[in-house]
């Protein structure tokens, strides 16, 4: 499945937001199971953000390192 660039470019922000409001929610309430559960939810979904978020800088600075040009073999070795 492939995303639109805008789509795409927003994901980590997204899940950076649903992962704070989640840890505020288990803050403001914190009793019961339910709180556990909006900790759970908010600390996965800030690990997601924080992954695509590094994945995406390592992706660019890789890229930006390697050029798509191909190798040229000399006559020699091509057979």
């Amino acid at each position: 499945m492939r995303l639109a660039r805008p789509v795409y470019e927003t994901l980590p922000y997204a899940y950076a937001c649903i992962g704070a409001a989640a840890v505020c929610l288990a803050y403001l309430d914190p009793e019961g199971p339910g709180s556990v559960a909006a900790l759970i939810i908010g600390f996965a979904a800030e690990t997601a953000a924080l992954t695509i978020i590094l994945r995406r800088r390592d992706y660019r600075a890789l890229s930006r390192e390697y050029t798509s040009e191909t190798i040229e073999l000399p006559s020699s070795l091509e057979g």
